[in-house]
């Protein structure tokens, strides 16, 4: 995967494009890479350690869109992120989310290399949490739901066809439980974010 992501790096300079926003034109989008996290969780109270735990967790942002009309792109993105905590006793919990939007996509039109846009997404999320004792039966608890995202920011052109993206963005879901009907999650999320984005 790394030999990947490092061909990509050095392949996408050379990508032929026809004038960045323009109508017509392709836009592929998303992090730096993908992002792991491990962290280690010691839980301590009055000096004695009642919980010790690692989690460890990647997570991927792909976004893919076609302008429509100059500087408007209409496509996709998403966000897969998969989490594992491991417990001290030997318990393990997994959790893995997905999150799929239409998105329409605004590049505000000006001079120079820095470029305002906003973006508006509507679309379906899913969660699944996975507890795995050590002993006994394996827990498991599904949420799905739609999901509306906002976001805002800038993109700074370091060549004509690569931006890297600095932003900030809003996501509203209401998750119910794929056992239950009545049981529902609703969840509203602040995000940052900086991405690099090719035009082709």
């Amino acid at each position: 995967m790394k030999k990947i992501i490092l061909l990509l790096i050095v392949l996408m300079p050379g990508i032929t494009i026809f004038g960045q926003t323009t109508k017509g034109n392709f836009v592929l989008s998303g992090g730096i890479g993908l992002q792991f996290i491990g962290s280690n969780v010691k839980e301590v109270y009055d000096g004695t350690t009642e919980d010790e735990y690692t989690i460890n967790s990647f997570s991927i942002l792909p976004s893919f869109g076609y302008f429509v009309m100059d500087n408007l792109a209409i496509g996709l993105s998403g966000n897969i992120s998969s989490s594992t905590t491991k417990y001290e006793g030997g318990d393990k919990e997994k959790t893995n989310s997905t999150l799929i939007l239409p998105t329409a996509l605004y590049y505000f039109p000006m001079d120079g290399k820095l470029r305002p846009l906003v973006q508006i997404g509507v679309g379906y999320t899913s969660f699944t949490n996975k507890y795995i004792p050590k002993t006994g039966d394996d827990e498991k608890s599904s949420y799905g739901g739609l999901a509306i995202n906002f976001g805002g920011g800038i993109s700074y052109f370091l060549a004509e066809n690569i931006s890297l993206n600095f932003g900030l963005s809003y996501t509203k879901a209401t998750l119910t439980d794929s056992d239950d009907d009545k049981s529902k999650v609703k969840q509203g999320n602040f995000g940052s974010n900086i991405g690099v984005s090719v035009f082709f």
